[in-house]
């Protein structure tokens, strides 16, 4: 290594020595930089300075006049353009010199508005609409860049023109869908008050029957007339009803004019719904999922499911607890009853001694019966009081007293134990465990869902649905706080933690019905199953049965203490079926709709288009009806109405001259009653078949609701759902790695190729052989090419700090990590030096051509210009194996930002060109150096070689 190193001094000492050498040097380490500064700066920013790229503008638009409005689509394209910056538009007013200005060049593209332009776009009105067209031409030929800019723009101009078209035409259909939708709705009691008055018409019919078929009878028995007189005078009472119901006929044909109206704005409406669908079709809705609901709500039916059949098994053992409580209860009725029997002779007794005391003290005897109590416990037991005959003495008082509380306390002294009670504690701790085992489960169930709440926000429906799960869970866990604080146990523990998850979950589940539920909110509501979840019940729950373990003895001393446990135990068990039960219910009956629900979300894309087929058909059955069976509801009216205006009230007024008739002069009455008879005969059946026929059409109506669907579909939000249907989807555009202007983002590519044409300067203007004929033999071939190749680095290195400081501070441009780019440039600059030092050293002028023809080979396959996945693939086959490739993607790291994966594996590819070439040079120095040596013998004798 000193001979190595002694060379590399040797020729920076020769190199100082000599001016010439060092300006050479110089040139060196400066010429490269100008190549990447020089193209760098010629495409700094080329896409944000397009004003210079001239296009001509040609517009001859008449325009167009629509609903009497004049309209010019082609000016006012124009007037836009004239404030639009981003290409050097030229208007100018001939075709034929526009088309000659872009064939000389003068301009490199052309647009053509014709004359029609206007009248092409606005003929969506008319039956069979037009497209519009805008003739563009383009120079190929000018420039290759350049074409594909103007065409960008040509198309940008189009899909303005198309997206401003879309709105206006939509929000001119929607305003007119609104102003029908308001008139109909304001019109709305208008049309109830006919409907009203045709339904009081028609129930009316009847007794206009009835008044036809008296005045019919009236005429067929004209020969008894005096006897139908009486009846025709009563018909006078139906005459208030006829004129109020005819007014009210006549009140709604004078509205009939406006429903017609309204009427034919929905036969419009109809005949644009071609339109209406077209901008329809643009609406586009996307689909989810949701396997993590249908998971927890099947955990919760298992955890239900298992619950009640542990608590059938508890209750299962209180009928034993029961039985052995009756048993006691009748003992202690016995006993009472017996009880009762000695003291009631024992009171007898008393009686009797008293008698006999007074009858000694008056000198008598008496010869009746005494009662007496043995103190014997079987004579208690068998029998409360024994019958003797009466003796001379009778027992104290005082001992009478006493054998009666003996008798009292023997026979209701019946062992009741805490074994008896002990299936009733063991059922109410199963109950409970049970209860623990459910809500620990349905925690977890509902833990996984909030989990994976928080990792993805699902749709509006979707929220709804689990703030719906959520809700079940708190009315479980409110359920089991009620059965637990009834269990006269200490639950606080595991209370105290299912109230704070039920406040936890209620601020989720208000979230999720608002649309938006925030991860701080689910995180603690996870938290708090969690602790539900890890909470030892069972250990909390034994605690407490032992407290209860502990006063079975007392309760058992207790009959009635004894019962209220056991009924107690009952209730809790019960009241934990009926939660449980009712758990299972509602998790079974959300199982059940689950499926519906999902296949409701895997048709969500096809939204607005099944809706709109719906809304469609209901304003295409509007319309029929409007056309085909409106105009005979109307004039049915009309007819009726005409009637009630101007026959009705003849018709009166003969019946009240027939009636005058009647009363003054019978005979003449005759025959206004029969002309009376022949219009109930003829016209009155008539008129009430148009009135029936009205009647069941607005009913009809009615029954479909079809004037309030068509208001509610009609009335929209103008501004909304015109924005919308003009621009239905966004593009949410998020750069990564942002760089500011193209020249910054060519940069590693144009630094890379500058360090590669640094080397091959340094391998063309400085020898790789010893000159000195002094130092021949003096250093091996091996020593030899390691000491220059210190010195062709030293200048690489050089090359590599001037690049990248001049992209730094001459043009500015922009690096997120600049040492890190210097670095990067340095490590580049000794791997290409390195190569191509190499193929130099190794065979002279060939390995020139060799390292000139791979860096032509890399600049089309190292993917710095165009991604290398577009070009042939020949380049896309050799791409993996160039340094460019490597060199290029280290530098793109430090500009735009570092990803240590990719840094790591592009300085291991680097440093694996750097090693393997070197160890080739290294190795095959001395074998290489014949072959070179013949090859530079042979080109020296053609005397036109170097």
């Amino acid at each position: 290594m000193k001979k190595v190193f002694s060379l590399f001094i040797k020729d920076v000492q020769h190199a100082l020595k000599t001016p010439m050498v060092l300006i050479v040097i110089l040139g060196l380490c400066i010429l490269p930089s100008f190549y990447a500064w020089f193209n760098l700066k010629s495409s700094w920013d080329p896409y944000s300075n397009t004003k210079g790229i001239k296009v001509a503008v040609v517009n001859f638009d008449e325009g167009a006049t629509v609903q009497g409005k004049h309209v010019n689509v082609g000016k006012s394209l124009v007037s836009e353009l004239k404030t639009n910056d981003q290409f050097g538009w030229v208007f100018v007013d001939s075709l034929k010199e526009a088309k000659q200005g872009v064939r000389l060049g003068k301009y490199y593209a052309m647009i053509h508005i014709p004359e029609h332009f206007s009248e092409d776009m606005t003929s969506i009105f008319d039956k069979k609409p037009r497209r519009a067209h805008i003739d563009y031409q383009v120079n190929q030929k000018i420039n290759a860049i350049a074409p594909k800019m103007t065409t960008a723009g040509a198309t940008a101009i189009t899909k303005t023109l198309n997206d401003k078209f879309v709105e206006v035409a939509t929000r001119a259909f929607l305003k007119e869908s609104n102003s029908l939708g308001i008139d109909l709705e304001k019109k709305l009691p208008l049309y109830h008050k006919i409907e009203n008055a045709v339904f009081e018409a028609e129930a009316a019919i009847p007794k206009m029957e009835e008044f036809s078929a008296a005045v019919q009878k009236i005429d067929a028995h004209q020969g008894d007339i005096n006897r139908y007189a009486d009846e025709f005078y009563a018909l006078e009472s139906y005459k208030d009803e006829i004129n109020s119901g005819a007014a009210k006929l006549i009140k709604a044909n004078q509205h009939a004019g406006e429903i017609n109206e309204a009427g034919q704005m929905i036969v419009g409406l109809n005949s644009k719904m071609s339109n209406i669908e077209a901008a329809l079709n643009k609406a586009q809705q996307f689909e989810e999922r949701f396997p993590e609901i249908n998971a927890a709500v099947a955990k919760g039916i298992d955890a239900t499911n298992k619950a009640s059949a542990v608590l059938a098994t508890a209750q299962s053992r209180m009928p034993e607890v029961h039985a052995r409580l009756n048993q006691a209860q009748d003992v202690t009725d016995k006993a009472d009853t017996k009880v009762e029997s000695a003291e009631e002779k024992v009171s007898s007794e008393d009686k009797v001694t008293t008698e006999g005391e007074a009858s000694e003290g008056d000198g008598t005897t008496s010869s009746e019966e005494k009662v007496t109590i043995p103190a014997t416990t079987e004579a208690a037991t068998t029998e409360a009081a024994t019958t003797e005959t009466a003796s001379t003495e009778a027992p104290s008082a005082e001992a009478k007293q006493t054998a009666t509380m003996q008798t009292v306390a023997e026979v209701k002294n019946e062992p009741l134990t805490k074994t008896d009670l002990e299936p009733a504690k063991q059922a109410l701790g199963e109950a409970l465990q049970a209860l623990a085992d459910l809500v620990k489960d349905n925690a977890a169930a509902q833990k996984d869902t909030l989990s994976a709440l928080k990792d993805h926000q699902p749709s509006s429906d979707n929220m709804k649905v689990i703030a719906q799960n959520i809700g079940q869970t708190i009315q479980l866990q409110n359920e089991i706080i009620d059965v637990l604080s009834r269990s006269s146990i200490d639950t606080s523990q595991i209370v105290n933690a299912l109230k704070e998850s039920n406040n936890t979950l209620a601020v989720v589940q208000k979230q999720l019905e608002n649309g938006k539920a925030d991860a701080a909110s689910i995180s603690r509501a996870v938290e708090a199953l969690s602790v539900i979840q890890n909470m030892d019940m069972q250990s909390i729950l034994l605690q407490g049965l032992e407290t209860i373990d502990a006063g079975l003895d007392t309760a058992a001393l207790k009959l009635a203490d004894a019962e209220q446990f056991a009924n107690k135990v009952d209730g809790i068990l019960t009241e934990a079926q009926q939660v449980t039960s009712a758990a299972n219910e509602r998790l079974v009956a959300i199982n059940n709709e689950l499926p519906a629900l999902e296949e409701r979300f895997k048709e969500v894309n096809a939204n607005v288009q099944s809706n709109f087929p719906a809304f469609k058909a209901r304003v295409a059955e509007a319309s029929r009806f409007v056309q085909n069976d409106l105009p005979g509801v109307l004039n049915d009216l009309n007819r009726i109405s005409r009637f009630a205006q101007n026959d009705l009230p003849g018709v009166m007024s003969k019946y009240d001259q027939t009636a005058d008739l009647l009363r003054n002069n019978l005979p003449g009455a005759e025959k206004g009653i029969h002309e009376l008879a022949e219009f109930t005969r003829n016209d009155l059946p008539g008129i009430e078949r148009d009135i029936k026929k009205a009647a069941d059409k607005f009913r009809e109506l009615d029954e479909k609701d079809v004037m309030n669907k068509l208001i509610k579909l009609l009335r929209n939000d103008l501004q909304g759902e015109a924005d919308y249907f003009s621009d239905p989807i966004q593009l949410d555009e998020k750069q990564m790695f942002p760089i500011p202007n193209y020249g910054s983002a060519s940069a590693p590519f144009y630094t890379a190729l500058a360090l590669w044409v640094g080397a091959l300067l340094s391998s063309n203007l400085l020898t790789t052989e010893l000159k000195d004929q002094s130092l021949k033999g003096v250093y091996s071939l091996r020593e030899l090419f390691a000491g220059r190749l210190l010195l062709f680095l030293s200048i690489g290195i050089i090359q590599s700090i001037i690049v990248v400081l001049g992209n730094f501070f001459i043009l500015d441009a922009y690096a997120k990590h600049p040492v890190m780019n210097l670095l990067f440039a340095v490590l580049v600059s000794i791997v290409f030096t390195s190569i191509v030092y190499t193929m130099v050293s190794l065979l002279g002028n060939v390995g020139k051509a060799l390292a000139i023809i791979l860096m032509v080979l890399q600049i089309s396959g190292g993917g710095g210009t165009f991604p290398v996945q577009v070009t042939p693939h020949f380049f896309q086959m050799i791409h993996p194996f160039l340094p460019f490739t490597y060199a290029v993607d280290l530098l793109r790291e430090a500009v735009g930002g570092i990803v240590p994966e990719l840094v790591q594996m592009n300085i291991s590819r680097l440093l694996i060109f750097c090693l393997g070439i070197l160890g080739l040079g290294y190795g095959f120095k001395p074998k290489f150096e014949p072959i070179k040596n013949r090859m530079i013998k042979t080109s020296q004798e053609s005397t036109i070689v170097e």
